[in-house]
């Protein structure tokens, strides 16, 4: 084989060669900019925080209506615009700690917005947050929640069970009833005649004055009548 034919040859297979390497970068480079181009998926505390920002009922029940009592904002209302517009009336010194989320269990956040002003110290809202089925619950008018995390003492909840208690058995001072913990269980007679739904709902709003002085207004009733079981469980 002649030289030139050589020549010719060898130059076809490095043009060849490079046609292809230039092929492979470009397609590197593609690959490159569509992932790039994805998403990146929040991280744990970041979904914890957005979820507690939400200020809509998201799985718990009545939640939407504890935001709105004692958050003071519509269930259209983001929290974060809520806490904004707070935080822009006050006057004087304010540091703000912002969003917060800490992991206690797996999927399972305490997610805080902090801030501490000149007149009236730290305050703030909390919040326990499920990431796995993405909702949030207000630690604060949950007195479980808030025992849970030391927002509040054993000692100052047994004051109010006790306060809760002394009103329950003086408005039912010969009722064979037990209180504890946001739970009432009442034994009626077997023979009666009274539907016991009935009564666990009726009894359930004459106790509205027992929790008049809980942030955590929630009050479980049982009525029993033989074997058969009424409950009525709802905040005030």
């Amino acid at each position: 084989m002649s030289e030139g034919i050589k020549s010719i040859g060898i130059s076809a297979t490095k043009t060849l060669i490079n046609s292809i390497l230039v092929s492979l970068v470009v397609l590197g480079s593609l690959g490159l900019g569509y992932h790039a181009m994805r998403p990146i998926p929040p991280t744990g505390e970041e979904l914890a925080i957005a979820l507690a920002k939400q200020s809509v009922q998201t799985g718990v029940e009545d939640f939407a209506s504890m935001v709105t009592r004692h958050l003071g904002g519509s269930d259209a209302v983001r929290l974060d615009s809520t806490i904004q517009s707070r935080l822009g009336e006050l006057r004087g010194e304010l540091v703000v700690k912002g969003w917060v989320a800490k992991e206690v269990a797996n999927n399972l956040y305490m997610v805080s917005f902090t801030w501490a002003h000149s007149s009236g110290g730290e305050r703030g809202f909390f919040f326990e947050v499920d990431t796995k089925n993405r909702f949030a619950r207000p630690i604060g008018p949950d007195d479980e929640l808030a025992l849970k995390y030391g927002m509040r003492s054993q000692e100052d909840f047994q004051k109010e069970e006790v306060v809760t208690r002394d009103f329950i058995k003086k408005k039912y001072p010969e009722g064979a009833l037990q209180y504890a913990n946001h739970t009432l269980t009442i034994q009626g007679r077997a023979d009666g005649d009274y539907n016991p739904q009935d009564v666990a709902q009726e009894i359930h709003r004459s106790l509205k004055g027992a929790f008049e002085h809980r942030r955590d207004q929630y009050l479980h009733v049982k009525m029993t009548k033989g074997s058969l079981v009424g409950e009525h469980a709802a905040r005030y």
